[in-house]
Order: C-alpha cells, then sequence, then structure tokens
C-alpha cells in the first residue's frame, strides 16, 4: 500500500501522488505523464471539467506544486482520505460503468454521502457523470448495430442510476446548463431521447432506466431558461415525441407525469407541436384518457388513488390542450380518433369541469372544423355538455367564453341534430 498523499497532489487520472503536475487552462493539475496518455489516447478536452479543446501545447509545469510536493515529509501525513474521497476521484478519472454503478450504490445507502458526492475536495461529480451521459448519447443510437445499442444503454443506465441517486433537482442543473448550452442542453436532450427509445430483452432493466431517463429529462427542460428553450426548438429532434408517447404506454403514475411536464415545459419554446401529432404522442394521450375514465369503475388505468388519477388526467388534458391550441395536424388526431371527442367531452360538465377539456374542444370545433367533427360533437353529447357549462354558476367566465364561441359557431347545425335539444341550446345562447 502506497503512502497516503494529500488531495492537492494526488494525479486525478493516476490517483498517485504527482512528480512533474503540469496545469490545463481549465485550472486541473495532472501528472505529465498521464495527461499525456490520456491525449495519445484520442481525448482532447480536460477528464475533470470537459473544457476544451486541449492539446499537449496547452499543458504549463506548474513548478510551485511540485516543489510543495519535494518538500512534503510523509511523517506530516494526516489519516488517509475516506473512501467517498477515492470513489468521487475515481468517477472522475474513468470511463467505467461499474465506477457509476458503485457510486450509485453508495449515494442511494448514505444521504450525507449524497450530498458530498456533489462536492467533495472542491470536485463537483454532477458535471462528470452528465457529460459521460452525453458522450455516450453522441453518437446515432437509432442506426447503431444491436450492440451499440445495447452497450449505449447500459452505460447510461449506469450514468442515470448516478443522477437518480444523487438526488438533484432542477436548480442544481441550471447553472451547468447555461455554462454549457450547446452541450449539456441539447445534448441531454438527445441522450435521454435515445435512452427511451431503446428496446431490449431485459424488460426490468429498461423500464428502470427509462423511468430515470423521463425524470432527468423533466428536471433538464424545467431548468431551461428561455434562450436555452430556444436552442432546443432548434435542435429538436422528431424522435423526441416519439420517445415521450413509449413513457406513456408504461403507464406508471410518476414517469407519466415527467412526461406529460416536459412537454409543458416546452411550452415556451414555440416548438413544432405538429409532430406531436405524426409520432402518435397525441394517440396515447386520448387513449391515457380514456383509460382515466374507466379507472374508477373496473379497476383499470394507472395510479395507486384517486388524488393521483386526477392529477395525471388533469395534466394530460392540459397537455392535449396546449398541443392542439398550437398544431392542426392534432387537432386533427382528436377529432379522427374513434373515442377522442366523447372522452374529452366527459370532462365537461357543470360541476367539476376542466377548462382545459372545453380549450381542447374549441379548438378542435373551430371555424375550419370538419362536417364530420361538428356532428360527433351532436352525437357523443358535448354539445350538451357544453350547454350545462353556461348554466353552471361554479364555471370560470372564460370557460364559458370558449363554451359560447363554439355554441355560437355551429348553432344552426346543431339546433338541426336529433341529439341536441334546439331550445336548450337557444335557451343558452
Amino acid at each position: 500500500m502506497g503512502t497516503w498523499s494529500p488531495a492537492e497532489f494526488v494525479c486525478p487520472i493516476s490517483m498517485t501522488r504527482m512528480q512533474d503536475p503540469v496545469t490545463a487552462p481549465s485550472g486541473v493539475t495532472y501528472e505529465r505523464g498521464a495527461i499525456e496518455r490520456w491525449l495519445a489516447a484520442g481525448h482532447t478536452t480536460c477528464p475533470v471539467s470537459g473544457h476544451g479543446p486541449l492539446s499537449l501545447a496547452d499543458l504549463v509545469p506548474n513548478l510551485t506544486l511540485q516543489r510543495l510536493i519535494l518538500s512534503w515529509k510523509p511523517s506530516h501525513a494526516a489519516p488517509p482520505p475516506n473512501p467517498l474521497a477515492k470513489l468521487v476521484q475515481k468517477v472522475m478519472a474513468t470511463e467505467d460503468a461499474d465506477v457509476l454503478r458503485e457510486a450509485a450504490a453508495m449515494a442511494a445507502a448514505d444521504a450525507r454521502a449524497r450530498r458530498r458526492m456533489l462536492q467533495c475536495q472542491g470536485v463537483s461529480l454532477l458535471p462528470r457523470v452528465l457529460r459521460l451521459l452525453v458522450s455516450a448519447g453522441a453518437g446515432n443510437v437509432s442506426t447503431g448495430s444491436p450492440t451499440e445499442k445495447k452497450n449505449f444503454f447500459f452505460f447510461s443506465a449506469a450514468c442515470l442510476a448516478l443522477v437518480d441517486a444523487l438526488g438533484v433537482s432542477a436548480d442544481e442543473i441550471r447553472p451547468l446548463l447555461e455554462a454549457e448550452p450547446d452541450v449539456l442542453s441539447v445534448g441531454l436532450v438527445d441522450a435521454l431521447t435515445g435512452v427511451l427509445l431503446v428496446t431490449l430483452e431485459e424488460e426490468e432493466k429498461v423500464t428502470s432506466a427509462r423511468q430515470r431517463a423521463a425524470r432527468l429529462m423533466e428536471s433538464v427542460t424545467a431548468a431551461a431558461t428561455r434562450a436555452l428553450l430556444e436552442l432546443l426548438r432548434l435542435h429538436l429532434r422528431p424522435d423526441l415525441f416519439r420517445a415521450l408517447k413509449t413513457v406513456l404506454r408504461d403507464r406508471d403514475q410518476g414517469t407519466t407525469r415527467a412526461a406529460l411536464q416536459t412537454v409543458l415545459n416546452l411550452r415556451a419554446a414555440r416548438c413544432d407541436f405538429r409532430l406531436a401529432a405524426e409520432s402518435g404522442f397525441v394517440h396515447e394521450l386520448i387513449e391515457l384518457i380514456k383509460i382515466k375514465l374507466s379507472a374508477g369503475n373496473n379497476g383499470d388505468g394507472i395510479g395507486s388513488g384517486h388524488g393521483d388519477a386526477t392529477m395525471t388526467r388533469d395534466l394530460a388534458m392540459e397537455v392535449l390542450s396546449m398541443v392542439c391550441g398550437r398544431s392542426a395536424e392534432a387537432r386533427a388526431a382528436v377529432a379522427g380518433h374513434a373515442a377522442g371527442i366523447a372522452a374529452v367531452a366527459r370532462h365537461v360538465r357543470a360541476r367539476g369541469c376542466s377548462p382545459a377539456a372545453v380549450r381542447v374542444l374549441a379548438s378542435v370545433c373551430g371555424s375550419g372544423a370538419a362536417p364530420e367533427t361538428v356532428r360527433e360533437m351532436a352525437r357523443v353529447g358535448a354539445v350538451g355538455k357544453l350547454c350545462c357549462v353556461l348554466q353552471s354558476p361554479e364555471c370560470h367566465p372564460w370557460t364559458k367564453e370558449m363554451a359560447t364561441r363554439v355554441l355560437r359557431l355551429h348553432a344552426e347545425e346543431w339546433a338541426r341534430s336529433p341529439c341536441v335539444r334546439s331550445d336548450m341550446l337557444y335557451r343558452c345562447l
């Protein structure tokens, strides 16, 4: 066993006391031989900070530190560093999935260790792990070979396990995104999209990683400023909504809400929500709302309680309202779904009415609505429900205004329908 050395004397790559220390432009100091081997292996960035590009010419001898190391006496040694510090340094210096999983296990088991990992001896673990995740997803995972997809998934799963165990919040992620917007903001969303789309035989492992990826996606989009959201919009992959659709299909309560909140977080990004319809995401939203309708009757659906079910349903309706308000293709997807209008109309009532549901109907049955859509509104009872909204003292005035606009727009046709009471319709208007 080697003699213990102060942390400042230890190279973060070789984990041994330095003899010929050199400092990179990022301010991190390495043993010359270790950093030369790192660069010779094809790397072009600082291993600890991730800053680059880095070349041999950028390395500057740290003569002050070298003199301190040479003058240091082992007899002055303090107790050896604890296992946590060693583990953090291993994570900073390697790209080994087993090391990441070891760190995740320690963080999950000990709350104090978890917080210390975020800032141990002046080194922050979180940026390193996020960069590893981005690097893993840097290739085109969708066109990679089965072996490449599997390797990407299991390494990404190890990164996600550690991020999840660290329990970082959107506030802790925000400064990192602002410091490296191109790398972390866009790169993270792309990498997480890749994780959500991977399908393997190990279904349990896939589900666990997918849940963690969905939660991190929510945190990243929640932490993004308006400028970062604009950057995401410019680089938005069509696969994003397809990936979020797979999350909704899992019917896991927490993960479903994370996916829905991610879409709401993108509200300010002015994304092309046509992709939500083309990917089948809108269809899956309606299926989710249908399941919530039946949950109270036959035990179907997701969630462990009525409150959770209601929260998820309301969030799904809010997302559907936003997407329909911004995309003609999304409105067409609702109208084209066999139970789309009926599922939405079930949430329009005199008491406890969902304003988002009224907004969806107002979008779908606006001035450009197809005749079949107008007839469907009458057939499934949506027109009668809008009339009840106008008569309810509990509904918000703005909700009533939306209902009034829709009713007036198609009043003549609905008055001729056998499915609508014309006296009630005209009395409301």
